[in-house]
């Protein structure tokens, strides 16, 4: 039995994605889930050999675990079939990390020896830069019913991207409404093809299917997956030194002053579509720091200790209008003088020799 989840940000565009698997899997059988307002879940079934089915149920509180607890598992357990030859599309309500649907899941599935196959990802090239840079939340800008989701349509992106093993391009709901008028947005159109590099680039671990020809999948493995969306984690790996495309690697080996790189990270940010990467910072050399940034919005996060990693300023911006000479350019005020870096070692030796933060510094200078 193969087991697909489709997730995506807008519901056409996921809707479109399963049409196209179901172009791959005519016999497949597709349960729909999406979250109203008013805490209402309305399920769709569908499938050449079932019974189609339509229902609504009021959940008492409209949050991801008791839809998943109490409506969607109970449907997708109920409706597996004993055929191993059966294909299930099981498509999650629209801004819903898939993620935080399969921990709930997976313990089920397993003890009934089914797996998940593939995570595929719904999303439209031509409208994605315009997503990342959209200022408003979820809410806001109308892909979902939960008026307390403070997440923008690039947070929801940048993480799906990296959970997904599969990436299903679509023509977006704007080439049906324009017709003639969008052939930019088209399949064939530049910003389409624009909007593919950029996704390429986010997503070097991903099977890509273009909105043409046929679907190719690939294979879930919910490890990677986690560890792919971990703050801080470099896609290409901290050893890349030319990807090319529409990608910036960059690399620090000394600490950054915090304020002079909160002086600086406007500039840096301001072109850049998606920016990542782990920080080493003179005020807490001891700790490494991952910066996310998503259109206009950007969070930094403690992820502890640097562990087995050297101590270093890792950054992948995409998408950035500035090269690799402006980003260096902007970054080299930031990094500490051979005085202050000497000041500091010895200051923070002084205080225990023995201790992790000393031994960080340590790492760096051996580097």
């Amino acid at each position: 039995m193969k087991l697909i989840f489709v997730s995506s940000l807008e519901v056409h565009c996921r809707d479109a994605a399963v049409q196209r698997l179901l172009s791959e899997y005519p016999q497949a059988l597709v349960i729909s889930h999406d979250l109203l307002e008013g805490n209402r879940v309305l399920r769709r079934v569908e499938g050449n050999t079932n019974a189609s089915e339509r229902a609504e149920s009021v959940l008492e509180h409209g949050c991801v675990g008791c839809a998943v607890r109490f409506e969607i598992l109970p449907t997708l357990l109920r409706l597996l079939p004993q055929n191993e030859d059966a294909v299930i599309i099981q498509s999650l309500p629209a801004t819903w990390h898939s993620d935080q649907v399969l921990d709930i899941v997976s313990t089920e599935l397993e003890g009934r020896g089914v797996a998940i196959d593939q995570v595929a990802l719904a999303l439209d090239p031509a409208a994605v830069e315009d997503q990342f840079w959209d200022r408003r939340n979820l809410w806001e800008s109308g892909f979902n019913a939960m008026a307390n989701d403070e997440r923008t349509a690039g947070e929801f992106l940048i993480r799906e991207i990296a959970l997904a093993d599969s990436l299903l391009f679509v023509e977006g709901l704007s080439v049906a409404l324009l017709g003639e008028s969008a052939g930019h947005l088209n399949s064939s159109g530049e910003q389409f093809r624009r909007g593919m590099k950029l996704i390429r680039d986010l997503a070097p671990h991903a099977t890509l299917t273009s909105a043409q020809g046929k679907v190719a999948l690939g294979a879930y493995d919910r490890d990677d997956a986690l560890r792919r969306s971990r703050p801080g984690h470099f896609q290409h790996g901290s050893g890349a030194t030319d990807v090319g495309g529409t990608k910036i690697l960059i690399k620090v080996e000394r600490p950054l002053d915090a304020d002079r790189f909160r002086e600086v990270l406007p500039d840096l940010a301001a072109t850049c579509m998606c920016i990542r990467g782990t920080l080493w910072m003179a005020s807490c050399p001891g700790v490494r720091v991952a910066l996310t940034g998503a259109g206009p919005r950007i969070w930094l996060e403690s992820t502890g200790a640097w562990e087995g990693d050297i101590a270093c300023t890792h950054l992948e911006l995409t998408g950035s209008e500035h090269c690799e000479a402006e980003v260096r350019a902007l970054l080299e005020p930031c990094e500490l003088s051979d005085r202050q870096l000497l000041a500091l070692h010895g200051a923070s030796g002084a205080l225990d020799p023995g201790q992790q933060q000393h031994n960080e510094w340590k790492r760096g200078e051996n580097e």
